[in-house]
């Protein structure tokens, strides 16, 4: 098998769900190196021949690779050619360790930037969708032009705007909508994930 650098599990956590695993300390190359081939379908492979997962799209520049329980975006420069196929230089069990670690510090930084008064953009970053009023282990509950409304924990990640919520401002604005209550009823409604 080539012999690849070292590959840091620097993960970041993004808005749709996908882990993207950057490569450092590997050719910066945006395409996989010559004799690599990233299709969708394509098995990956760990540096000790275990499966990763299978190549479910590709853009020129990262594969987005399915591990079955969740999708990570490797660098393509990341993979080298190995016994089996693409492979990169860690094993899984490290790949897996630095994942759930740096979704543990992902979950961290959300958690310190959910206070009161902290400002919510749209997944895009495009707009503020509303401002924290509370959290707690039941949930967000975020003040916006339409009332106080519920949002999951999970529904909040950290981008380069800031904090944000996994709702664009036209899925939130449609979410809030459809889950506002009857005139007379409770201001607070209770807005789920959007789908994906």
């Amino acid at each position: 098998m080539k012999s690849f650098a070292n590959l840091a599990i620097a993960v970041a956590l993004s808005a749709a769900g996908t882990i993207a695993v950057p490569a450092t300390a590997i050719a910066q190359d945006a395409a996989a190196p010559a004799g690599v081939t990233l299709n969708t379908g394509t098995t990956v492979y760990d540096s000790a021949g275990a499966v990763i997962g299978t190549v479910s799209s590709n853009d020129g520049t990262n594969s987005v690779i399915n591990m079955g329980d969740q999708q990570i975006a490797l660098p393509n420069a990341s993979f080298g050619a190995g016994e089996k196929g693409p492979a990169i230089g860690v094993t899984l069990e490290q790949l897996t360790a630095g994942i759930a670690q740096q979704k543990a510090a992902a979950q961290a930084a959300v958690t310190a930037a959910l206070v009161p008064g902290a400002s919510v953009k749209s997944l895009n970053g495009t707009a503020e969708v509303g401002t924290v009023k509370s959290a707690d282990a039941d949930g967000v509950i975020l003040t916006t032009t339409e009332g106080d409304v519920r949002l999951p924990s999970n529904s909040f990640f950290i981008a380069a705007h800031g904090l944000s919520s996994s709702f664009t401002a036209e899925q939130f604005a449609a979410a809030i909508a459809q889950a506002k209550p009857e005139a007379g009823a409770e201001t607070s409604a209770e807005v789920a994930q959007p789908a994906k």
